[in-house]
């Protein structure tokens, strides 16, 4: 102390008293932060048809402090909403000085009236609410066709790209619009990704939706389904690699009740203006593929049929081999023949 002066002693006990009152008022406002609780959430309306929109407040017990109160939000279904995650980007923000927030959501559609539960929360605390989601009579809306890519012929793309996918509707979508729920099936297979649901605008009676596609060294068949919960449509998109290959649709088997039996050959991302000729061969007597195929220069691919007679036992391993005239070097793939 000997070596401060006596201003500098002056300086430091001003702070030193100032600090108690300093401490003071900055306990109260972190305290006041902290404070901020959801006090409730509610659906509007309640119940509301597959595939329509509905709007969700949240209601803070006092207004958001500076900076805004991040509110949590999340569905309570066993395997959680895709829907409602997309639809919410699961949070919300109470704006500062605001103590409620109301923002749209969408849930997934059923085959019966379902109760969603919905809870928020913030700072430790949360409130519940739900919506009802009942199907539509299928005499009046549901999905009435769904094709991928085009509306007749294959739907094959090379990986890395984005094809287009299309839903129609029985009636025009009302005021908000309706969201048909879009699934692959099954739901594991990540050939392709599109958004969980497609909103047809209000007035409309069809949208649009990019799919993108994926496929490792081999083609790759995935189905997909379009819904209100009363009525699936079904579509189905081949991926295939950047490189000439060939490979299977689904299980190949020799037992009829099941789907055909198809290969598919793809042509990736090779330049072929001219168009390409594939020659197919099946190194076992009993399984039997086209000898040739033709594809336009348009074409990144094309199914063929395949032939297993019934004296193929279950388990016989079948080498197809796919050669292109003119093109890169053969490619074969190696089937199982399933029961």
């Amino acid at each position: 102390m000997a070596n401060l002066s006596k201003a500098a002693v002056g300086r430091r006990a001003a702070v030193l008293a100032a600090a108690p009152l300093l401490l003071g008022l900055a306990t109260p406002l972190a305290a006041r932060a902290a404070a901020v609780a959801v006090e409730s959430t509610s659906v509007t309306p309640s119940t509301i048809s597959a595939g329509q929109e509905a709007l969700q407040k949240v209601t803070l017990t006092e207004p958001a402090p500076a900076g805004g109160t991040v509110v949590e939000l999340r569905d309570l279904t066993e395997f959680g909403d895709p829907n409602y995650a997309r639809s919410t980007g699961r949070k919300v923000t109470v704006p500062e000085g605001k103590q409620t927030v109301t923002f749209p959501i969408r849930v997934e559609s059923g085959s019966e009236t379902t109760a969603t539960r919905l809870q928020a929360s913030a700072n430790g605390t949360t409130a519940e609410t739900a919506v009802t989601v009942v199907p539509p009579d299928w005499r009046e809306e549901g999905v009435t066709n769904f094709w991928v890519k085009q509306q007749y012929g294959e739907a094959i793309a090379v990986t890395g790209t984005t094809v287009t996918g299309t839903v129609r509707i029985q009636s025009p979508a009302p005021v908000g619009g309706l969201a048909v729920d879009i699934r692959n099936d099954p739901t594991w297979n990540g050939t392709a990704y599109a958004a969980p649901y497609v909103v047809v605008p209000a007035g409309a009676t069809s949208a649009t939706f990019p799919i993108s596609v994926s496929a490792d060294r081999s083609p790759r068949h995935v189905g997909m389904t379009a819904d209100l919960g009363n009525n699936v449509m079904t579509s189905s998109l081949i991926g295939v690699p950047k490189q000439f290959s060939v490979g299977q649709v689904r299980e190949i088997r020799n037992t009829p009740g099941y789907w055909p039996n198809y290969g598919v050959v793809g042509l990736g991302d090779v330049w072929h203006p001219f168009g390409a000729v594939i020659k197919l061969t099946s190194d076992t007597p009993g399984v039997t593929v086209p000898p040739e195929l033709q594809l336009s220069s348009s074409d990144v691919g094309r199914s063929f049929p395949v032939g297993v007679d019934r004296s193929v036992p279950i388990g016989t391993k079948v080498k197809i081999t796919a050669t292109w005239v003119l093109g890169p070097s053969p490619v074969t793939t190696e089937i199982t023949i399933q029961d």
